[in-house]
């Protein structure tokens, strides 16, 4: 247990997210767009509108990735978006992209990945910006969606049922840290398991969620309780894992689909049959308690503290916790 949370604590993936904790001093933590406040820090900001609200959110894509495979970079940053949007309880309505390349073969390589995704999970693709004259390479895709009711971060409750989906069917990408498990599903299924998040909403039977990021399931959780203002126990022998991938790598990977959930635990049976229907993983891994601290639990039986909020935050969220209610 404790060289796993030695192995955990060092990643540069979570190391990285750390770094997010100094953007707080020149950025706000709540804005305000006609008298509604925005809370900064979720998948994607929320603006209540008339109708829900609208959504608003944009990736970078990791650029080892894109110089070594511009079209997967491509395909990549709009699943990273449509996750995104989804993982708040939202639709995609339309996406924009903005490419930094000198080499045509690329753009092209990566329009051709963004364009095929786009289609895939049917969000047009509605401009964007281009500079050919450069001596880098970038892409940064941005995304606008909707939602009747919210999945936030920021919502997760003492005695929460913590849920991990994700599907086991997939392959590793190990330079990327990187599981694909949707490029082998039709358009049809990949859309049909992503629209299970907003009808959870819908039917008030979750509302607090997150997309797995770049820091993998661990972070993620940990970005989740911190928003939230909580502490958990994560049961480490209960992490559904697949069978050829080593469970620290796991931890730290970036899912092509995979959620982090903070369930009311009456609740918990239902989801899960939902999502076992579609033939996807869902299981318990944790409980979410008052306060700051991370414990790994294995097997009911050793218990060690894996992150302490109150002593380390992780991305600096610690002082702009608020419910994030709907309607």
């Amino acid at each position: 247990m404790q060289d796993l949370i030695d192995a955990l604590r060092s990643s540069p993936r979570l190391n990285n997210k750390g770094n997010l904790k100094k953007i707080w001093d020149v950025l706000p933590s709540v804005c305000e767009i006609k008298g509604k406040e925005v809370i900064l820090g979720d998948d994607a900001a929320a603006i209540k509108d008339h109708e829900g609200y609208l959504l608003l959110a944009a990736e970078g894509i990791f650029p080892g990735l894109l110089k070594s495979n511009p079209y997967l970079a491509g395909r990549t940053s709009v699943i990273t978006n449509v996750s995104d949007i989804y993982a708040m309880g939202g639709r995609p309505m339309a996406i924009l992209d903005v490419i930094f390349s000198p080499e045509f073969d690329e753009i092209s390589d990566l329009l051709r990945g963004i364009k095929d995704n786009a289609l895939r999970y049917n969000v047009p693709l509605v401009g964007g910006h281009l500079t050919n004259i450069s001596d880098f390479s970038s892409l940064s895709v941005f995304i606008l969606g909707k939602a009747e009711k919210l999945l936030s971060s920021f919502n997760a409750r003492q005695d929460d049922d913590l849920i991990f989906v994700t599907s086991l069917n997939g392959r590793f990408y190990n330079a990327f840290n990187f599981w694909d498990c949707s490029s082998q599903l039709s358009a049809d299924d990949a859309i049909k398991q992503l629209e299970l998040l907003p009808t959870l909403a819908e039917d008030g039977l979750a509302d607090s969620a997150k997309d797995i990021s770049m820091a993998g399931l661990i972070g993620t959780v940990i970005m989740l309780l911190e928003s939230s203002g909580k502490g958990a126990e994560i049961y480490i022998d209960r992490i559904p894992t697949p069978s050829d991938v080593d469970i620290i790598d796991w931890l730290l990977t970036f899912p092509s689909f995979g959620f982090i959930f903070s369930l009311r635990p009456e609740n918990t049976p239902e989801i899960k049959k939902r999502f076992t229907k579609m033939n996807l993983v869902c299981e318990k891994i944790g409980k979410v308690n008052n306060g700051n601290k991370v414990f790994f639990v294995n097997n009911n039986v050793e218990r060690k503290l894996f992150w302490d909020l109150e002593v380390q935050p992780l991305i600096g969220v610690k002082n702009k916790r608020k419910k994030v209610r709907n309607g």
